[in-house]
């Protein structure tokens, strides 16, 4: 910790101010604007004013992302292969609970905002909890993996206080179900140094578990 760089001190600064901040915001804005524009803003705000800029300060500007996605480690190609299918578990829950049940009564118009929500949010996303954590605190357990794992799922507890928002489930799904996919997607990329497969996989199951929320509150 005493050999600590600035981008480093920044990166774990940045994880606790923006569940506070997320915190503060999201009841707020859903109050003031309604839920969908609250909802809206609140998430561009966690993208694109903590996400995004933490991650691209502390990898010296976009070309610097490229060393995030070329991490590796030297495993076993059967062993990577094994954590990889592990990863589409969440896929595969939430098609069978949220997806089938949603998909034939969405509409192409929910199914096009929930695949554009879930690309931006599972790339960006992973990017910074999982690529940029184990980017810069490789061989330390905690730090690349633990630390953030618990604070990806203390940021989801703002989203249970969105005003007018209503979540299959309730708190338990929402914050539990963030929890659980953070402690494996981290895994899965402490293991193998790699958040190409699980930003698929975050990806995947965005778009089943958005279809549902948004056809729900957005469109009811």
């Amino acid at each position: 910790m005493k050999d600590m760089n600035k981008r480093q001190f920044v990166i774990l600064c940045a994880a606790p101010i923006l569940c506070i901040a997320m915190l503060l915001f999201i009841p707020l804005l859903t109050n003031k604007i309604g839920k969908t524009g609250g909802y809206v803003v609140g998430f561009c705000i966690y993208w694109f004013v903590f996400c995004l800029p933490v991650s691209l300060y502390s990898c010296n500007g976009p070309h610097g992302l490229k060393e995030v996605y070329s991490q590796r480690t030297d495993i076993k190609t059967s062993e990577r292969v094994l954590w990889y299918m592990i990863a589409f578990m969440p896929c595969v829950a939430t098609f069978f609970v949220v997806f089938k049940n949603f998909a034939p009564i969405a509409g192409f118009r929910v199914l096009v905002i929930a695949l554009l929500y879930a690309l931006i949010n599972g790339t960006i996303e992973e990017l910074f909890w999982r690529g940029i954590f184990n980017k810069f605190f490789n061989h330390n357990i905690f730090l690349s993996y633990i630390y953030p794992t618990i604070f990806f799922g203390i940021w989801h507890i703002s989203l249970y206080f969105a005003k007018g928002m209503v979540y299959q489930g309730g708190f338990l799904p929402l914050v539990g179900g963030a929890f659980f996919m953070g402690l494996l997607w981290g895994w899965v990329a402490y293991k193998t140094k790699s958040i190409g497969i699980v930003t698929v996989a975050h990806i995947i199951t965005n778009f089943f578990a958005f279809t549902g929320m948004i056809f729900e509150n957005w469109f009811i």
